[in-house]
């Protein structure tokens, strides 16, 4: 096995690049639903009815293949996992292309991408950065994490690039030829999981390393069930309102698409920034209290999002905040669960948690 170094060490900063350029082309398939749909309804019929039960069906099968994905990460360390979801996800954006009928959308891009996603999660990104990393664990897990934000703008333009140059059909080939062509850099170069000094594995020496023996124990840890409400009642309220429906209702408001792209362009950045300082300072601070700081700014800034068709200004200033506080809490709470249930069981728990996540995200698209 690898030897773990305590700053991560080159293993653990080629973890970092591998999982921000996986994330950066990961997100932008999610987001090219949005950016597509008006195409979509015009080229081939389809409601936003259509577009948003794929939409669910992706968090569906994301909250079925995450807990699986992270126990696996567990016992054998990001390489096959981030393999095995680069294969679906690639596939099935290749498989997109060719869709014609509603059904094979949900099929492909749904039940197959959905697991894809699941495989190349934000969770699972913070997941493998704790497994190199004990030192600078919260910047680490932000630099990753931040693929989805600041890896994902110039990755849309491309997006938007090939598919004015030839089509959304022939710019999801590239995509998904783009994906695929990660998994042979993703075997070669992820070492395998390094060997954890036992002090530094887990505080839960006792746990039973069976799946059932796991999930008995988190069913009874405080800090699991708060970090699971929480993330689904996060999954409820926000997952949606900026990737998949907040171009659409831009545009629906009054907005032009090219203002509405604007905006979210300006969410991506502000998503960056967010990662990056609440990863820098879930190094230093207290993390509950940021924690729970920035659920409550979030949830203030919906205010904001019922005034938006007065003035473009409120539009961009909304993309700003609410960019601001939506994925900062991804490095506070894989430090939570790294320092407060282990490294040992992390993947699964914070599969589990992210399951939480996006069943409430699926209930409330």
């Amino acid at each position: 096995m690898t030897v773990r170094s305590p700053d991560g060490g080159v293993h653990g900063w080629i973890i970092v690049a591998i999982s921000f350029v996986a994330l950066a082309l990961t997100f932008a398939a999610r987001s090219s639903v949005g950016v597509l749909m008006p195409v979509w309804e015009q080229e081939l019929d389809w409601g936003r009815t259509l577009t948003s039960s794929g939409s669910s069906l992706v968090l569906a099968m994301m909250a079925v293949s995450s807990p699986l994905a992270g126990n696996l990460m567990d016992r054998y360390g990001p390489r096959p996992v981030f393999a095995c979801g680069l294969v679906l996800l690639g596939g099935a954006i290749l498989a997109t292309s060719a869709v014609t009928q509603e059904w094979q959308f949900l099929v492909v891009f749904g039940l197959i991408g959905g697991l894809g996603f699941g495989a190349l999660s934000l969770p699972l990104a913070s997941t493998a950065i704790a497994i190199y990393f004990t030192r600078n664990r919260g910047l680490a897990s932000g630099i990753a994490m931040s693929g989805s934000t600041g890896g994902q703008l110039p990755t849309l333009i491309l997006l938007s690039v090939l598919i004015t140059s030839m089509g959304w059909r022939g710019a999801y080939v590239i995509f998904g030829l783009l994906l695929l062509s990660l998994v042979p850099v993703s075997l070669a170069l992820i070492p395998r999981r390094p060997d954890v000094p036992p002090d530094q594995r887990s505080d839960i020496g006792g746990v039973q390393d069976s799946l059932s023996g796991k999930l008995r124990y988190l069913s009874r840890d405080r800090t699991f069930l708060l970090l699971l409400g929480a993330f689904t009642l996060c999954g409820f309220t926000t997952a949606g309102v900026a990737d998949v429906h907040f171009i659409p209702y831009a545009v629906s408001v009054g907005f032009a698409l090219t203002d509405a792209t604007s905006a979210y362009a300006v969410h991506g950045l502000f998503n960056l920034v967010g990662l990056l300082l609440a990863g820098y300072f879930a190094d230093y601070l207290h993390r509950p209290k940021l924690l729970a700081s920035i659920y409550v700014l979030r949830g203030l800034s919906f205010v904001l999002l019922l005034y938006i068709s007065a003035d473009i200004k409120l539009m961009y200033l909304f993309a700003a905040i609410f960019g601001l506080l939506n994925f900062s809490v991804l490095p506070l709470v894989a430090n939570l669960v790294a320092s407060n249930i282990g490294v040992r069981i992390m993947g699964l728990t914070m599969g589990l948690v992210f399951a939480g996540h996006s069943l409430g995200g699926a209930i409330g698209l």
